[in-house]
């Protein structure tokens, strides 16, 4: 491996070391402030009384925990979402294919990606949100949830396998394993969602730019969105 390739891929690993250890620094100055009145010092005059919740000890990757529990637990999370998403190349290789391949190279067809997934969200939202108001075919609202999330889920994967490939031929690889490009894009995606608080925001916006890419693809089939199949009478 040439020295190029082991500053990109080290790099890569380090810089994820550092946001988990950096997280588990956070959880610990949590963890001592936990009692009432204690304050968190500069860490209370940004976040207050909000970090302090389970919203502040938990990430979009798993819980954020002090010490060498939070590196077991980053560590096991990475693990987790690593074999959760080989289950889904296996189950779906071509579609994830076609997903990866949706994204590209250009930075405007990334932002074309990310406003497709930003509305077709927005609008799954809206349409929950007046099932669960008019209680219409309960529980028709949360499977279109559970579906959001799988589609969204699927969309990372793409994702992970696309920034994957670009780090190992920016690192000089010509080839390697499918196993390896999502190996890497995953860990840059995680260390994204372990960076503490801002976890939350990053992850929301990598969703929506994942799901734009499965909706473009209409769920990794191919071809376009279109009901022309239907007037075909039989």
């Amino acid at each position: 491996m040439s020295r190029r390739a082991l500053l990109i891929l080290g790099g890569l690993v380090v810089a994820a070391v550092v946001v988990v250890v950096v997280s588990s620094l956070v959880a610990g100055q949590l963890d001592t402030a936990a009692e009432p009145g204690r304050s968190l010092g500069p860490l209370d005059l940004m976040l207050g009384r909000f970090g302090r919740g389970a919203f502040g000890r938990f990430g979009p990757f798993g819980r954020h925990l002090a010490g060498w529990r939070g590196l077991a637990s980053a560590l096991g999370a990475y693990c987790f979402l690593y074999l959760a998403g080989l289950l889904t190349l296996l189950a779906l290789p071509q579609r994830l294919s076609r997903v990866r391949n949706a994204f590209g190279s250009s930075p405007r067809n990334w932002l074309r990606l990310f406003g497709i997934g930003a509305l077709a969200m927005l609008l799954m939202v809206l349409l929950v949100a007046l099932g669960l108001f008019t209680f219409a075919l309960f529980p028709l609202p949360l499977v279109l949830i559970t579906a959001l999330v799988l589609a969204a889920w699927a969309g990372v994967v793409g994702l992970a396998l696309a920034l994957g490939g670009g780090l190992r031929r920016a690192a000089g690889l010509a080839t390697a394993p499918t196993m390896l490009d999502f190996a890497l894009g995953l860990l840059f995606v995680f260390a994204l969602g372990r960076i503490p608080f801002a976890g939350w925001v990053i992850v929301t916006l990598i969703a929506a730019l994942a799901l734009g890419a499965v909706v473009m693809t209409r769920f990794g089939t191919g071809g376009v969105w279109s009901l022309a199949e239907l007037d075909n009478d039989q």
